[in-house]
């Protein structure tokens, strides 16, 4: 734990180094799901003040280190696009590797539609030859990175745990998938993908009239900007 917070501590001195006011950085990845290994990068989401030049040109920053990547967003931006319940944001307000404070944001829930969305989104590059992953198409006729995301989101919908943790067995298995040594042909991974398909379309409906529509709490976000601005 300490290495991924000591790399969350460089992120965010980096940032801070370019003018932001950071509220809170978070890890995203294999890391919340226990699923890291030595090719995993350190990932992670920066929720920063906006200064009223942000604020007048919605400028965007996004840095890039040797050992990941840090995506930024203003807090207000943040919570919008938390409250639209997408899993790799909802994942953010719930890992446990946070510098800052995101419980203004632990109670948005997971919105089945947009997990479904993303899983469709893996199914679609599930054979794409897309730059970053053709070399691993080209090796095994599909991406297993591909295949693992969509087993893990099932998991997500199905457990209701925004970042389901692997162990023991489960993981070595997760982890086998994820770097291609299981299934061993094309058509197995077809198959597997095609059986996690319908394992997702048998809870997805009634998870879907379950969810309920969320809103942002644009007041208490107001005030957190405004004590910012009020002690400079």
């Amino acid at each position: 734990m300490s290495t991924l917070m000591d790399t969350l501590a460089k992120y965010k001195s980096h940032a801070e180094s370019q003018g932001l006011q950071v509220y809170a950085i978070a890890l995203k990845g294999s890391q919340n799901y226990n699923l890291a290994d030595s090719e995993s990068d350190i990932d992670a989401n920066l929720i920063f003040i906006p200064s009223l030049r942000d604020l007048r040109t919605s400028t965007k920053y996004k840095f890039t280190f040797d050992t990941g990547e840090v995506t930024c967003h203003n807090i207000y931006q943040f919570a919008e696009i938390v409250a639209k319940g997408n899993p790799q944001w909802i994942e953010i307000c719930h890992t446990d590797y946070v510098l800052g404070d995101l419980s203004l944001f632990k109670h948005y829930q997971l919105n089945p539609s947009a997990l479904k969305g993303m899983v469709m989104e893996k199914v679609a590059a599930f054979s794409k030859l897309y730059p970053s992953r053709a070399k691993y198409v080209e090796q095994f006729g599909y991406d297993p990175k591909q295949l693992s995301n969509i087993i893990r989101l099932y998991d997500t919908l199905y457990t209701g745990d925004p970042v389901f943790k692997y162990y023991d067995a489960d993981r070595d298995w997760m982890l086998d998938v994820k770097r291609g040594r299981i299934p061993a042909t094309l058509p197995e991974a077809m198959s597997l993908r095609d059986t996690y398909l319908a394992k997702l379309a048998q809870i997805y409906d009634s998870r879907k009239l379950d969810y309920q529509p969320q809103s942002v709490d644009y007041d208490t976000i107001d005030q957190i900007v405004l004590s910012y601005y009020k002690s400079l």
